[in-house]
């Protein structure tokens, strides 16, 4: 399709069955990189999911510099918020209007049907977590974070946000997409 070769790309010898469908579009090739140890890394951590603790973690990193060079690496992390966002924008003839939208999205009785709609009609993996909403004039700004798993879910997240903005169109059809992702 785009007129260049691929020749030199090894296609033969990999287990394609092991990705395919799970954590690779189109794989065309593969390519062998240089994988080395750094670590082991002592990484203090907290998480929703568990409670301050030391564990070490072995990170295999692909490079090509001497990995001799992260083995005394130590790492201090707090686990914030584990989520993926998107934050589309939309446009009403009148600012009344946009905030009765805006009510509409952020009402706690209303949580469970767009959870519905974002999760049930786009991905078994992505949950939708939050609403919240910013309101400029006319238009505001919906940031939907959901939780994605072991995915970044970038994409199954866009198609559960769309999901939601075609329902939410149901309800107030004077609402403008604007876009998917704004802020």
């Amino acid at each position: 399709m785009t007129g260049k070769s691929l020749t030199g790309l090894p296609f033969d010898g990999f287990d394609y069955d092991s990705i395919l469908g799970q954590c690779c579009e189109m794989p065309v090739g593969y390519v062998q990189i240089p994988v080395g140890i750094a670590g082991p890394l002592l990484l203090d951590g907290k998480s929703t999911r568990c409670q301050w603790r030391l564990r070490r973690v072995v990170w295999l990193q692909a490079l090509t510099e001497d990995a001799r060079l992260f083995t005394c690496l130590v790492v201090l992390s707090v686990f914030m918020k584990d989520a993926m966002t998107r934050a589309p924008v939309v446009k009403f003839p009148s600012v009344r209007r946009a905030a009765r939208a805006m009510f509409y999205l952020q009402n706690p009785s209303n949580f469970e049907r767009l959870s519905d709609f974002q999760q049930v009609k786009s991905s078994r993996f992505a949950w939708l977590q939050s609403i919240t909403c910013s309101i400029s004039g006319r238009n505001i700004y919906p940031r939907f974070a959901c939780g994605t798993g072991d995915a970044m879910g970038m994409n199954m997240v866009s198609k559960g946000v769309q999901n939601v903005l075609e329902f939410i169109k149901t309800k107030f059809p004077d609402m403008v997409v604007i876009g998917i992702s704004g802020l």
